[in-house]
């Protein structure tokens, strides 16, 4: 596949010009990422703090119930937009291999966090652990 979209005249710089845009794009879904998440720990926080503030405070649950529905309404938002941007990182991962990058791992991200360097998940994998048996 690395083939099909290298030009020959440029000697593989249309593979590399590529690779390069799609580490850029990966870098800053990531960052997305990472700042949703980091918003919605921190609607988590304030989510907690309020009803602790309004008994403080000796406010009546009534008192404020409107920011309380707000609150809502950003949290569900944050929570939204988090599903809409995993869904633009699959679909960005799928246009890999149309654009000749299928076998390349692209950006730095997410897949490093849950792989053990000792290759502990594939020890504890029911699907791995049965096609370690059928090859053997």
């Amino acid at each position: 596949m690395i083939g099909a979209c290298t030009d020959p005249q440029a000697g593989g710089s249309m593979l590399k010009e590529r690779l390069a845009i799609a580490n850029k794009i990966a870098r800053e879904v990531h960052e997305a990422e990472a700042a949703i998440d980091n918003a919605i720990v921190k609607l988590g926080a304030l989510a907690a703090s309020l009803p602790s503030a309004q008994a403080s405070a000796k406010l009546s649950s009534v008192v404020g119930d409107k920011a309380f529905t707000h609150l809502q309404g950003a949290i569900a938002a944050a929570f939204g937009s988090r599903t809409d941007l995993v869904a633009l990182h699959n679909e960005l991962d799928a246009l890999k291999s149309k654009v000749g990058l299928r076998n390349v791992i692209v950006g730095v991200g997410g897949l490093a966090k849950g792989v053990p360097d000792t290759g502990a998940c594939l020890e504890s994998d029911e699907v791995a652990k049965t096609d370690q048996k059928r090859a053997a």
